[in-house]
């Protein structure tokens, strides 16, 4: 019986635990999606487009593409997509040449946390 006890007070203990990290991560501003995807092998794209778990605050996303030679590649600014707060894009102002390119992106959360994060995609060559 203390074995059973035992068991079901360490399953209670871990669900809440998972319960909780769920709920937490539920409410952090993070990026969900992009693209292109990272690591993702793609044509020339018209745009690089994130996706974020939430509404960041109001002109607190940076989104910034570079080549492989570390230098910054040229875009418009960051906007919001019309029909979702929670998705920004930048468009290149040029096409981007085959090779390699990493998207370096910052914003503020609602509760003004900020976050950061990077990927890579590589342009095939045409």
């Amino acid at each position: 019986m203390r074995g059973k006890r035992v068991f079901l007070t360490a399953a209670l203990v871990f669900a809440v635990g998972a319960v909780g990290a769920a709920a937490q991560s539920a409410f952090h501003f993070e990026l969900r999606q992009s693209a292109p995807a990272a690591n993702a092998t793609v044509a020339p794209p018209e745009e690089v487009r994130l996706w974020f778990s939430e509404a960041p605050e109001a002109n607190s996303v940076t989104i910034h593409v570079m080549n492989a030679a570390g230098d910054h590649v040229a875009t418009s600014d960051a906007a919001a997509d019309p029909e979702s707060d929670a998705v920004y894009f930048v468009k290149p102002t040029e096409p981007l040449a085959a090779g390699k390119y990493m998207v370096m992106w910052r914003g503020l959360g609602d509760d003004g946390h900020p976050a950061t994060g990077n990927f890579g995609f590589t342009v095939a060559a045409q």
